[in-house]
């Protein structure tokens, strides 16, 4: 079969007024339908270019009156559709600065050759993939060339921008003393836990800084066999200068989402650090802090060595505290040599440390039963920040580091801005009338033509309705 094609026109009215007829050809093959979005990219060019003339006019319309026109010039930018050319007109207002209304009202910064949502789809998806990767999606959606260093730039915009709106915000809150509306969620007991994990910088003075992560969350829910979601997660990635902003950040974030008047203790786990055990200094509530159980058994093996013996101490350990194993480790420390015996000693003053941290919560007896264990922090940790930031060959700026983490940590919303998601257009279902259960016995006293009509006086026939119907009667 030849590659044929089919010859469409199309008229579009804006505003009253006929937009020009555009003829599109469409390609009858495999990739019909890669054809047809390729020509109808185009008119959206076209009617998107038109579409901001019109709203020139009517901002022409509302300007004030002593503002001057000097003019049009022609712009083009790179939106969702495609690159679009457009006019509009230029003012002088009443102190002589020039005045583009419909720029203004576009958000479309002087010299930007890029719309906010072509800048949001590029922070997305650098979100998920690497500068590289991204660069062919994002040519690909929008029909334009756009190279992986373009790409990283509009990152960088998006998640400065981020970060000036979450500044502003912690200024309004702890200098200015603006209280924010209160969070919905109710949390009796609210679980808290942080983490933090170093990255490469690069044009630095430093050659690494630590990010910090701290989740909240009010329980877990089985949503299968040996797994658990957190419920009610928010997650939190910063670089700061300071404890006392992490700790601001950490109570800001809590009082935004949870209730926290029907509040009345909170559990919270680390590895044991300073800032750590900090994180939630701010919440005054009664807190109960749980050392993390990776660090612990890690810690451990690294010390005593990968054995059945090690992980029952450690058992111990959470169940019954620290001091009904600690005579069997010193033993063994005064028969280790001298660099495995260094080991174990950092790791027993690591125990002693973090005393009142070993203990399960269900196993400390000021506590009720029913606390839920902790140790999600370390998963998270690689999903938010391992996953983008670290690997072979990956290294920061200080500034991008920053503009990275603010579009993690904002990826839904950027998701939702950029690639707003089909909803599934469910169709009504007729209402089935509900049937009867069916008579299986009907059939036998249904009318039976043979019996009765043509051939009713034939023997065979009259031997059959004696069998049907023995008393005769039909």
């Amino acid at each position: 079969m030849t590659d044929e094609a089919v010859k469409v026109i199309i008229t579009v009215e804006v505003e009253g007024r006929k937009f020009k007829s555009r003829q599109i050809e469409v390609r009858m093959n495999a990739k019909i339908d890669e054809s047809l979005r390729h020509e109808m990219q185009l008119l959206e060019q076209e009617l998107f270019g038109v579409i901001l003339e019109v709203a020139d006019e009517r901002l022409w319309r509302s300007v004030a009156r002593d503002w001057k026109n000097v003019g049009r010039e022609k712009r083009q930018i790179v939106t969702s559709v495609g690159w679009v050319a457009f006019k509009r007109r230029i003012f002088m207002d009443e102190t002589g600065k020039r005045r583009k209304p419909l720029d203004e009202m576009l958000a479309l910064q002087p010299k930007a050759h890029y719309s906010q949502s072509v800048a949001e789809k590029a922070s997305y998806l650098i979100s998920e993939l690497p500068y590289r990767k991204t660069a062919p999606v994002l040519s690909w959606v929008v029909k334009t060339e756009i190279s992986h260093s373009t790409a990283g730039r509009l990152m960088l915009k998006v998640g400065q921008s981020l970060n000036a709106e979450e500044e502003e915000e912690r200024k309004r809150v702890f200098e200015q003393g603006e209280v924010p509306e209160a969070g919905k969620i109710p949390a009796k007991v609210l679980y808290g836990e942080s983490d933090g994990v170093y990255i490469s910088l690069q044009g630095e003075r430093q050659k690494k800084t630590e990010v910090r992560v701290g989740i909240l969350y009010t329980g877990k829910e089985t949503i299968a066999k040996g797994r658990k979601r957190l419920k009610n997660k928010v997650v939190v990635t910063k670089i700061v200068e300071s404890s006392q902003d992490w700790q601001e950040t950490m109570l800001k974030t809590a009082y935004m989402n949870y209730n926290l008047d029907t509040t009345t203790r909170m559990i919270t786990g680390g590895d044991g650090g300073k800032w750590v055990r900090q994180s939630f200094n701010f919440l005054d509530f009664p807190q109960e802090f749980v050392l993390d159980r990776f660090h612990l058994y890690r810690d451990a093996r690294r010390a005593f060595g990968f054995c059945a013996q090690t992980d029952a101490w450690i058992y111990k350990i959470r169940t019954k505290g620290l001091e009904s194993i600690l005579p069997d480790m010193l033993t063994a420390l005064s028969k280790a040599p001298p660099a495995q015996a260094k080991k174990m000693h950092r790791f027993i003053q690591y125990l002693v440390n973090n005393r009142e941290g070993l203990l399960d919560p269900d196993c400390r007896s000021h506590l009720q039963q029913g606390f839920q264990r902790l140790g999600a922090i370390e998963g998270n940790v690689d999903k938010l920040v391992v996953r983008r930031l670290k690997g072979r060959g990956r290294s920061w700026s200080i500034e991008g580091a920053k503009a990275m983490l603010a579009t993690c940590r904002h990826q839904s919303e950027l998701r939702e801005g950029a690639f707003k998601p089909f909803r599934k257009q469910t169709a009504d279902k007729p209402n089935k009338a509900k049937t009867s259960k069916p008579d299986y016995g009907e059939w036998l006293q249904a009318g039976v033509p043979a019996l009765n009509f043509a051939h009713k006086n034939r023997p065979w026939v009259k031997v059959l309705r004696d069998r049907i119907h023995p008393s005769g009667v039909l």
